[in-house]
């Protein structure tokens, strides 16, 4: 059984969708970003460029790697910019989460 035949497979059988792909590749940057593995952060953030709705990935552009803090800073930026996007400009419909504060 070949590798794409089981991801196929594994994508069928947990009914796994385009949000859920993008979900789990936010966790991940977000993961590195704050522990400061500035070259993952960036290498994560340049994979999530691909898997957005064609419309968004026409407008993000991935960014030169460097890892000198301005550098840093512009990819937060557009790290931004891509879940302000995400949330705004998309019809994407993402699992909503309660989290009870008090009884």
């Amino acid at each position: 059984m070949s590798e794409k035949y089981s991801y196929d497979e594994e994508v069928w059988s947990k009914g796994l969708s385009r949000e859920d792909t993008l979900e789990q590749q936010i966790r991940v940057i977000s993961k590195f970003y704050s522990i400061g593995d500035w070259n993952e952060f960036q290498y994560g953030l340049k994979i999530l460029i691909p898997l957005l709705p064609s419309e968004l990935r026409k407008r993000f552009v991935p960014l030169p790697h460097a890892i000198e803090e301005a550098d840093i800073e512009d990819h937060y930026k557009q790290f931004w910019d891509i879940q302000t996007a995400l949330e705004d400009d998309t019809n994407m419909i993402w699992k909503k989460k309660f989290i009870k504060t008090y009884d």
